[in-house]
């Protein structure tokens, strides 16, 4: 019986990030077709509500998971940085050059992040090739894409399009990571 109540609260609370990934994965869905919208300032404001839906529930995933030594560290960043997002995207920007720039440098910010975070790993010891070799590519990948969007080299919709299949990718990144406590690109959470 202890077993069973164990697992329903581990469930309800692993709950919390697959309901941020699939936010993730519907917002990327929604700015695929960003060109297709007669007004598609309405992915900077959705945007901006996604963060801090997303800032709120990191924040209380790693609060009732505070086991995980993944708790004290990343997932309270990315919660900050998930509200400071929200915030900057619902109030303070109202065009589509402010978002496309202010995302590519969030995209920078993520992914060297992410790169810190996988060099630390490898400092405690604590070392996956997968994990390294992801991290690498994430790296590279996410810096050629934040250049491209801040030198404009892709169109609007173009850009839309980079950016949803990033929040896409984002999303199932993070439901993985509720189901399995690691993924790829973050490694082994306790």
């Amino acid at each position: 019986m202890e077993t069973v109540i164990h697992n329903q609260i581990e469930t309800r609370q692993n709950n919390l990030l697959v309901i941020k990934g699939a936010l993730a994965i519907l917002w990327g869905i929604f700015a695929l077709f960003a060109g297709t919208m007669s007004n598609p300032l309405i992915l900077v404001y959705t945007f901006g509500v996604l963060n801090i839906l997303a800032g709120i529930l990191t924040l209380l995933f790693s609060l009732k998971n505070a086991h995980l030594s993944i708790s004290k560290q990343w997932l309270l960043l990315e919660s900050l940085v998930e509200f400071a997002a929200g915030i900057t995207f619902t109030f303070f920007v109202h065009d589509l050059q402010h978002f496309l720039l202010f995302m590519s440098y969030g995209i920078l910010f993520i992914v060297i992040v992410q790169f810190i975070y996988g060099f630390t790993l490898l400092l405690a010891d604590i070392f996956h090739a997968k994990n390294l070799i992801a991290r690498f590519v994430s790296l590279n990948v996410g810096c050629i894409i934040a250049v491209g969007l801040i030198s404009g080299k892709f169109g609007p919709t173009a850009s839309f399009v980079i950016i949803g299949g990033f929040s896409i990718l984002y999303g199932i990144l993070n439901a993985q990571f509720a189901y399995k406590l690691q993924n790829i690109i973050m490694g082994e959470a306790s």
